[in-house]
């Protein structure tokens, strides 16, 4: 198709700008993510239990994770957790915020 060799050193995006094509996966991935964090916020209050580190435990040593919430907030374009959740109890605003970033 596009007679790139195996020994030729080509990078994927070089491949993907020669078929003029761009990477999905990784898109279509984050929307889903999104989508369920939504769905998990908004419906089930065990699981945000869990997610926002409510259940009672030792607390871990060293450096603090970079949280997949913090993540998800920043990627929304959230400034903090409540905003972010604020965000996905309203359904419409929560489908807005994600699906401009495409």
């Amino acid at each position: 198709m596009l007679k790139i060799k195996c020994t030729d050193r080509i990078t994927n995006d070089e491949v993907f700008q020669r078929v003029k094509e761009e990477r999905l996966l990784l898109k279509i991935l984050q929307n889903k993510c999104h989508s369920y964090i939504g769905h998990k916020v908004r419906h089930n209050e065990f699981v945000v239990n869990i997610l926002e580190g409510a259940i009672s435990g030792k607390k871990a040593v060293g450096r603090p994770r970079l949280r997949y919430l913090k993540q998800v907030a920043r990627k929304t374009g959230a400034d903090s957790y409540t905003a972010m959740r604020r965000m996905a109890c309203n359904n419409s605003r929560w489908k807005a915020a994600n699906h401009s970033k495409d």
